[in-house]
């Protein structure tokens, strides 16, 4: 089945679900850390992209995700259409494929990370001021800031401490037996 969802570089169904679950504890946990109100995700919806979901010029070989700023009058059904929103575009060909080159990491642990690590950054989009549209050197700091509150926020998870480790010395997952 992993080899079937790696071939056609979308997630399933199952897939979605066990990120949409992902989602929420990595929602709890930033609202937690940051001391954000009980209905933050309520009152600033963000999206969940997939590769299906979104247009080419998206895609991006070398990340798992970024964070989109998109307008909700080209979404219908959309409350408050016209109004800018966050969203957060999963890259399902780089985690699937990184997943099929790990043993010692799953969907769950994945995904948790990489929401959370996304929701930080559209936290502080929100919260703190930070330009959206910086340039290389004010992301790059931005990228380095965002990865030290992930692992503030994630510390103690027991799934997710290799993950963690392996993002700091910037190994490939598929590297997971030899850190």
């Amino acid at each position: 089945a992993v080899f079937m969802r790696m071939q056609a570089g979308f997630f399933t169904g199952s897939d979605k679900q066990t990120i949409t679950k992902a989602a929420l504890l990595a929602e709890g946990l930033t609202q937690r850390y940051f001391g954000l109100p009980d209905n933050e995700w309520t009152r600033n919806p963000y999206g969940v992209f997939t590769r299906k979901d979104i247009h080419e010029s998206l895609h991006e070989p070398d990340i798992f995700a970024h964070v989109v700023l998109y307008d909700t009058r080209l979404r219908p059904g959309v409350k408050n259409a016209g109004t800018k929103r966050y969203g957060v575009v999963l890259q399902d060909p780089n985690i699937l494929g990184a997943l099929l080159r790990s043993s010692c990491h799953d969907l769950w642990t994945l995904s948790l990370f990489i929401l959370t690590h996304e929701l930080v950054h559209i936290t502080r989009f929100r919260r703190f001021d930070v330009n959206f549209f910086g340039d290389v050197h004010e992301r790059d700091r931005e990228e380095q800031l965002v990865h030290g509150v992930t692992k503030d926020i994630l510390r103690g998870i027991t799934s997710i401490d290799h993950v963690l480790e392996l993002y700091d010395k910037q190994f490939g997952l598929d590297n997971c037996d030899n850190a």
